[in-house]
């Protein structure tokens, strides 16, 4: 199980990301990243993930693109399972299939739910998915960290 230090050191580092400018198939603070890879550097960052050295690099980019497909989830799901929206906490990862989307395909740590910060349009921000229409309404699947073994 995650620990609340271990909650609040992937909040404190997902914060460090803010403005890093979205850029495709990157994970370099304050250069660039996008929603999936900064899922998986942030977690890794904090030593909660082993480094991933064959993350895919040729999925698109526009949301509109993406195919009906779990490949984002069951990347997702290699180290972390799923829970529900009532046992989400700072720390755990929110990924939703958005409108033009015909699969999960964005994703978002969450920092004190409904509020979150992902890799999106310009930049890497804070958002929260109930003053945003695009985020509320659309379909969401809820993530935290496997138990450490």
């Amino acid at each position: 199980m995650i620990t609340i230090q271990q909650r609040e050191a992937v909040v404190a580092e997902a914060k460090t990301w803010i403005h890093t400018p979205y850029r495709g198939w990157s994970h370099v603070k304050g250069a660039g990243v996008d929603c999936g890879q900064l899922l998986y550097i942030v977690f890794h960052n904090v030593g909660l993930i082993p480094e991933i050295v064959d993350l895919p690099k040729d999925y698109p980019l526009y949301i509109g693109l993406h195919q009906a497909s779990t490949e984002y989830v069951d990347l997702v799901l290699t180290h972390f399972r799923e829970i529900t929206e009532n046992e989400l906490l700072p720390g755990d990862v929110v990924v939703w299939k958005l409108t033009e989307s015909t699969s999960f395909c964005h994703g978002a740590i969450v920092t004190e739910w409904p509020e979150f910060i992902h890799a999106y349009g310009d930049q890497v921000k804070q958002g929260d998915a109930k003053k945003r229409l695009r985020f509320s309404k659309a379909e969401k699947m809820f993530f935290t960290l496997k138990d450490l073994a």
